[in-house]
């Protein structure tokens, strides 16, 4: 059973309390980023996503990892999944609007759940716990992206037996997080080489739109609130085993019409 706060950033996040940790890794998030940055020189824009979730993994003791960008209405945007269960995980929550994803979010401090079989975490969590054991994952760790004013989304780190993260390796996280949050604005906004990753985040921001697109159609179909049409297409996404985007596109093509049988 899990013994760490789970909301108050200041008892379970090294830096805020003052204690550094083990170096893991050596450095700072400078060089965490260059280190990043190197394992994405020459990538093509396809493989960038998979080569950036692969750097970060390299760097954990954990089975798998997944990000997503956070959007309006609870929603998420996956960036890239190490695995299967990694993905599946980012979708759960996503779907069912809970989990340490979530939260991590709104607090904007790390969400540890060393045993989402058992004691607290499973409590804590009574739709995505037994999801995301099934998925594969015992125990997730999430950490966010971007900054207490503005949080971009989430780092989800995944381990198929249970246990807490080390020190050491709960720091190297953060690291791991900051530095991905600056790469994230570099690839945004910045110059040759990452033009391609800028074009892949613009694909995910078409993706997020058109979930909202959707939304927007179901709020008309069923006269609904946004948050109401939002749901419904989250669930009907996770029922059948399909992304948000998929349910999305086919709203937008008429190739669903939520007044049939929602």
């Amino acid at each position: 059973m899990s013994t760490v706060p789970l909301d108050r950033s200041d008892e379970h996040d090294p830096r805020a309390r003052g204690d550094p940790g083990e170096p893991h890794p050596s450095g700072e998030p400078g060089e965490v980023v260059r280190g990043l940055v190197h394992a994405l020189d020459g990538v093509p824009s396809e493989l960038l996503p998979s080569r950036l979730c692969g750097a970060v993994l390299g760097l954990l003791p954990v089975s798998g990892l997944a990000m997503s960008v956070s959007g309006e209405g609870g929603g998420a945007t996956p960036l890239c999944a190490s695995d299967e269960t990694a993905g599946r995980l980012t979708a759960i929550q996503f779907a069912l609007g809970e989990g340490p994803a979530v939260r991590a979010v709104e607090v904007f401090a790390p969400v540890l759940a060393p045993d989402l079989a058992r004691g607290s975490d499973a409590r804590r969590w009574p739709l995505f716990a037994p999801q995301a054991v099934e998925a594969g994952a015992r125990a997730v760790f999430s950490v966010p992206l971007g900054t207490p004013a503005v949080a971009i989304g989430t780092m989800d780190l995944y381990r198929d037996s249970p246990g807490m993260l080390k020190a050491p390796d709960l720091r190297a996280a953060m690291l791991a997080a900051d530095a991905v949050t600056v790469l994230l604005a570099a690839f945004d906004h910045g110059p040759a080489p990452v033009e391609g990753v800028a074009a892949w985040l613009h694909d995910a921001e078409n993706h997020r739109t058109e979930v909202y697109q959707a939304a927007g159609m179901i709020m008309s179909q069923l006269k609904l609130g946004a948050d109401e049409a939002l749901a419904l297409l989250r669930a009907r996404a996770f029922r059948e085993g399909r992304t948000a985007t998929e349910v999305a596109r086919d709203v937008i093509g008429h190739l669903t019409d939520f007044r049939e049988n929602d």
